[in-house]
């Protein structure tokens, strides 16, 4: 089972997104991972503890830990870290148990907004250039 957990925050500026947090439940343990798009930072906990922590500055890396004497391994998979998408797989003895897929939005509305505001400044210039 996944539960991903979106802040108020994250509900209204979704395009600005650069944290993504991933629940797995594993029997009566749940891992949960932490990425960070910004600082390329991975944190893996289990139970609240933490059991692997990496900088991915690649698209790929490979997170691996025990519980109960079984050899777990989350994989990351991330396509741009601008334009997304990120894929999270939890693998035991090979065997894919669950994945979370996040999709990035594809329109980003600061990018038009930034564009409006360029072309505006720009038509003021000439206009007020011109008057003067």
């Amino acid at each position: 089972m996944i539960n991903n957990k979106v802040t108020y925050k994250e509900k209204i500026f979704p395009y600005w997104r650069t944290k993504f947090i991933s629940y797995f439940d594993i029997g009566e343990y749940t891992v949960k991972i932490d990425l960070s798009t910004l600082t390329a930072r991975e944190s893996v906990y289990v139970d609240n503890v933490l059991v692997s922590k990496k900088r991915n500055l690649g698209e790929h890396s490979i997170h691996s830990f025990f519980i109960d004497d079984n050899k777990y391994e989350l994989l990351v998979d991330i396509k741009n870290s601008f334009t997304g998408p990120i894929d999270i797989t939890l693998r035991s003895q090979g065997i894919d148990i669950d994945r979370d897929h996040w999709v990035f939005p594809a329109a980003r509305p600061g990018l038009i907004a930034g564009l409006l505001f360029a072309a505006i400044g720009c038509f003021s210039a000439i206009i007020f250039n011109t008057l003067l």
